[in-house]
């Protein structure tokens, strides 16, 4: 937008600002989705590779819980990645969602700075 703002330009930005926010949402919507399918996924390997015959017992002199543990992490280690970076996009569309409506807000205060001084010169 220029410096020399209209009322039209205004409720253009505006319109835009609504159409991008359902966007948003929509998009937001599927982030969280995903994040939720890959935290089951990840959680469902851990527990696989946890109960699996090849998962070190933990005994008095042989292995330790920690290597236990370390031996599951590795197992599931894709998985917990996916779901990682599938959280890491959820909380950029959250992001993304504040920031629109935060433009929002600002465009809507410079609609009645602009709508103020349109009024005060007798231009409507």
């Amino acid at each position: 937008m220029s410096d020399d703002l209209t009322p039209a330009q205004i409720e253009a930005k505006l319109r835009r600002l609504v159409n991008d926010l359902t966007l948003a949402q929509s998009s937001l919507r599927a982030a969280r989705d995903a994040e939720v399918d890959a935290k089951h996924a990840f959680e469902s390997a851990r527990r696989k590779a946890l109960l699996s015959d090849d998962c070190p017992k933990v005994t008095r002199g042989g292995y330790t819980t920690a290597e236990r543990d370390a031996w599951v992490a590795e197992q599931a280690a894709v998985l917990e990645r996916t779901f990682d970076l599938a959280e890491a996009n959820r909380k950029a569309a959250e992001d993304y969602l504040r920031t629109l409506r935060d433009q929002s807000m600002i465009v809507m205060a410079l609609g009645k700075s602009v709508q103020s001084a349109f009024s005060l010169a007798g231009v409507s």
